[in-house]
């Protein structure tokens, strides 16, 4: 019995190992890729020549009376305003200031550019903390009536700082009419 169990067992292995198949070759590494090329930045476009081309300055306008006047702020809510118009009922002025200083001792301009119009203020530090300059302007002064009504913003310069780009919106004319009236 053992001698018929042992040709059938080998040929049984010789069976299964027909059925089984053999393993292909592992595939051949791919060439090494060649390192990607530098891209070059793109190109930043300069500011426009063309100040009613430039963004507004981020930030938003508030309107307060206190015991002085109506004062309208424009920046970003929760941090200083970097522009106010402030009517000094008490003056009949309105005082135009922006975030920033001159030197010690100095004075200088600040120049609004409206679409109707530029103008330049005399503009000297004020004694505000965090610190302002600021220029005064007589509530009758039409460049005011030009800054409420530029075509969606204007500007305002000063030198050793930054153009800010102010929109307007109802807050600034509401001090100058509340200066006129």
């Amino acid at each position: 019995m053992v001698r018929a169990i042992f040709p059938v067992t080998v040929a049984s292995l010789f069976l299964l190992a027909g059925c089984v198949s053999t393993p292909e070759p592992a595939p051949a590494p791919a060439p090494p890729r060649p390192a990607p090329r530098p891209v070059a930045p793109t190109p930043v476009a300069p500011p426009s020549a063309n100040w009613e081309d430039w963004k507004a300055t981020p930030g938003d306008w508030a309107y307060r009376r206190d015991e002085r006047g109506s004062i309208a702020l424009f920046g970003v809510p929760g941090t200083n305003a970097v522009f106010l118009a402030r009517c000094d009922t008490s003056r009949a002025r309105i005082y135009l200031s922006r975030a920033g200083n001159f030197a010690a001792g100095e004075t200088g301009q600040m120049t609004i550019k409206a679409s109707a119009g530029t103008k330049s203020y005399l503009a000297m530090n004020s004694d505000a903390t965090p610190p302002y300059v600021a220029a005064e302007v007589l509530p009758s002064d039409p460049h005011l009536d030009a800054m409420a009504y530029s075509r969606g913003k204007f500007v305002v310069s000063m030198k050793g700082a930054a153009d800010i780009v102010v929109p307007t919106w109802a807050e600034f004319a509401r001090v100058v009419e509340d200066c006129r009236g």
